[in-house]
């Protein structure tokens, strides 16, 4: 495939291509001045970045999702808000590190800003004032760090190219990427302390804006902040949980070597996914600003982050209990072993290699004798709408375990598998917690996969039986 950028040239589609491409774009509609090698030099950065190996989600690919061919400011906010994702990067690229040494200390894997920055440098600054940050600050990877940094990565390159006007619009929209801010105790929400930066930034920068510009600006910024988490308002939730999947070994390095990672690992990669999702507030997820998005459009987002944040919740909570069962049978017959042993490879073409394959087919212990066509059962049976490099697509596991508890079992089995993954609970406690039977049953699946703990699982069953 080929495309006509705004010079009209054909261009392959490569990922590095469509990378400069955009860029290439994205320049000549703001009129910036600006030679081919240096588009490709800066497009090559970008593309380096966002292809870091660690990375699942914030890819290339992700630039493409969120770029906008008619508005130029969103497609640089689009190229470079993930230029810096430090703690997934496990640091920097080497040409971004070297761009951003001058301002950055960064010791132990916490970064601060230098405290004594020069007055002259405009890209640092102009940053600052729409991020709300100054020399010597220390902000959270989960706080603004990232899209912070990764603004001004693109000022710094772009300056004297692109115009102050057209950079603040593009770092704006960065700023408002940094997700899930409720409002301040006053009830101010973020939107509206971007535009008090903003209004502040103009006079002291002497920029010109006027304020119907600056609200122009700030709605673009909600605009394509909103884009970026457009995932949680997905109409299934088979979807939303598609990138949840991908975002996972960006958050959890162990996961991201399929077959290798233990079932300790996988545990705590879930718990702590399930916690991010019960606990975060659905009206946290987009923003709205001065009209937009207009007020039908605005609840029906936020029904449908509810929605998939309640789903997903449940999802996970099933599959935490599926994997502290595994992790509390590891533990008590020799310790914590790779996940692919007790659950079988990914890949594997043979039945007889998959754990769930030695389960009971239809059980007497079944709370749920018939198959439910609730979207949380859907979810565990047929699974989420594409496969992961280090998961199984649907969870025969968890469709077992879901079928042999009521909704109070189910809820209190996931309160103690919080517990006992976080090591607050024993895994003898633990195994208490759900149906006998149930437990029964695992452990002699167990027993078939992870043959040379079979005496001990089969222990381990034994003392369940007749219970």
């Amino acid at each position: 495939m080929t495309q006509k950028p705004s010079g009209g040239i054909t261009i392959p589609q490569g990922t590095v291509h469509r990378t400069i491409g955009l860029l290439q774009r994205s320049l000549h509609q703001l009129g910036a001045d600006i030679a081919p090698r240096e588009v490709e030099r800066i497009g090559v950065i970008v593309h380096r970045a966002m292809s870091m190996q660690q990375r699942s989600f914030h890819t290339p690919e992700h630039i493409f999702d969120l770029s906008d061919p008619s508005d130029a400011h969103s497609t640089l906010a689009a190229l470079f808000h993930d230029t810096v994702y430090y703690q997934v990067d496990e640091g920097f690229l080497d040409t971004i590190e070297d761009l951003l040494a001058p301002f950055i200390i960064s010791e132990k894997g916490v970064v601060r800003l230098q405290d004594k920055i020069p007055e002259k440098n405009r890209p640092f600054y102009c940053t600052a004032a729409v991020f709300g940050f100054a020399p010597g600050d220390a902000p959270s990877p989960f706080a603004g760090l990232n899209e912070f940094l990764s603004a001004l990565v693109m000022n710094l390159l772009l300056k004297e190219i692109v115009p102050d006007r057209d950079l603040l619009v593009a770092t704006a929209a960065i700023e408002m990427t940094v997700p899930f801010r409720g409002p301040d105790k006053t009830g101010c929400r973020p939107p509206e302390h971007l535009e008090a930066r903003i209004l502040r930034m103009n006079e002291e920068f002497h920029l010109g804006l006027t304020k119907e510009e600056i609200k122009k600006a700030v709605v673009t910024a909600v605009r394509f902040a909103n884009r970026d988490v457009h995932n949680f308002a997905e109409e299934s939730p088979a979807q939303f949980l598609d990138n949840t999947w991908k975002l996972l070994p960006e958050s959890n390095p162990d996961l991201r070597v399929q077959g290798l990672y233990s079932i300790g690992s996988y545990s705590i990669a879930l718990m702590k996914m399930e916690k991010f999702l019960v606990t975060l507030e659905p009206e946290n997820v987009f923003n709205s600003f001065n009209g937009y998005p207009e007020e039908k459009e605005y609840r029906h987002l936020q029904e449908k982050v509810a929605t998939n944040l309640k789903t997903s919740g449940e999802y996970l909570g099933v599959k935490m209990i599926s994997a502290g069962l595994l992790k509390a049978l590891a533990d008590l017959s020799g310790g914590d072993a790779p996940m692919s042993y007790f659950m079988g490879d990914l890949e594997t073409a043979d039945d007889f290699s998959r754990l769930s394959s030695h389960l009971p087919e239809n059980p007497s212990f079944f709370h749920l004798k018939k198959k439910e066509t609730t979207a949380l059962f859907k979810l565990l049976e047929e699974g989420r709408s594409s496969a992961s490099r280090f998961d199984l697509q649907n969870s025969p596991l968890s469709v077992f375990v879901y079928r042999c508890l009521t909704p109070e079992e189910r809820k209190s089995c996931i309160h103690a598998a919080r517990e006992f993954i976080a090591g607050d609970l024993t895994a003898e406690a633990f195994l208490a917690v759900p149906p006998a039977p149930l437990t029964e049953a695992v452990a002699r699946a167990a027993a078939v996969m992870a043959f040379t703990r079979r005496e001990e699982l089969i222990r381990i069953a034994d003392s369940f039986a007749g219970a």
